[in-house]
């Protein structure tokens, strides 16, 4: 019986669990090893496991080594449709103290922000392959681009902002009540006033 729960349940999470996972649903552990001898399932890290049938989904795999993390800036712009290019580096955001060493690697780049301003924005999205992580939102993310403006290629700023003011969806209350929060309302008011 726990057998074929646990295909099922792979097959319900897109071909990614979680020993979590599995234990929510009464499945013990030990079926999940059976399945790695099998070769029906690939221990991707410890707690996660993939299918061999299952696309790379990386953006979930990065989620699941730090569930706390939101992807931000040039990977959330992209995400949004704000820019065509694909990152190099994923960029993720932390609060401030938190151990940044257990993601840091060659496909992410990390940010750091104080902990009463870490989940401002935050929204889950689903990636390509259907599964869930976190990003923060347009309003959100057009204010971590122009904090980090100096850090980011100017082309890529600039499409972005040009981007976001011809989005019919764009919400320049939250923009302004997000820029006010992160100590940037005049940056952005004035970026505002030339593209507006």
């Amino acid at each position: 019986m726990s057998r074929k729960k646990l295909l099922d349940l792979i097959e319900e999470k897109n071909g990614y669990i979680t020993t979590q996972d599995a234990e929510s649903r009464g499945i013990h552990r030990q079926y999940l090893s059976m399945f790695v001898k099998e070769k029906l399932l690939d221990r991707v890290m410890p707690g996660l496991y993939q299918s061999p049938q299952a696309w790379n989904d990386l953006l979930y795999k990065i989620q699941q080594k730090k569930s706390r993390l939101i992807f931000s800036h040039g990977t959330a712009l992209f995400l949004h449709g704000y820019s065509d290019r694909d990152p190099i580096k994923y960029s993720v955001t932390l609060p401030s103290g938190y151990n940044t060493s257990q993601v840091k690697d060659d496909f992410v780049e990390t940010f750091t922000i104080k902990s009463e301003l870490f989940e401002l924005g935050k929204i889950p999205f689903k990636t390509a392959f259907g599964n869930s992580i976190y990003i923060y939102d347009k309003e959100r993310t057009i204010c971590d681009i122009l904090r980090s403006r100096n850090k980011l290629d100017h082309s890529i700023v600039n499409e972005s902002l040009k981007r976001y003011v011809n989005d019919p969806a764009k919400d320049l209350n939250k923009l302004m009540h997000y820029a006010e929060a992160l100590g940037i309302k005049g940056l952005v008011r004035k970026y505002l006033e030339i593209l507006l």
